[in-house]
């Protein structure tokens, strides 16, 4: 009879569950936050790898909010990376965007991080 209550008593606790997402976000958070750099290494990273801007042009194209802003974009500098990616910085809206989505996206953010050389 103690075994049994015993097992229904601990069986009843549950111990919280933390995906490997959550744990991923916080630490994209927390690194964003703790670097007032942050802006800075991205547009960096932005103009030197040549990877990093085709994966940030493809979201740019695809996002609803940024997709006409960019098509402008590439027909004006038909199809220099480093044209476009000039411009796209040089726009508040697009870079906001960029940024953004490079931050709060860890794959990204780690490539980013390699790239500057941290």
């Amino acid at each position: 009879m103690f075994a049994l209550a015993f097992t229904t008593a601990v069986s009843a606790q549950t111990m919280p569950s933390i995906s490997t997402n959550d744990v991923k976000k916080v630490g994209v958070d927390a690194l964003a936050e703790q670097s007032p750099e942050m802006d800075k290494q991205i547009k960096e990273a932005l103009m030197k790898d040549e990877g990093l801007q085709k994966e940030t042009i493809d979201y740019l194209k695809e996002n609803p909010e940024t997709a006409s802003a960019l098509t402008n974009i590439l027909t004006e500098n038909k199809g220099s990376l480093d044209g476009i990616m000039k411009s796209v910085l040089g726009d508040s809206d697009l870079t906001t965007a960029a940024i953004d989505w490079i931050s709060k996206n860890p794959e990204m953010l780690n490539k980013v991080m390699k790239i500057v050389g941290m």
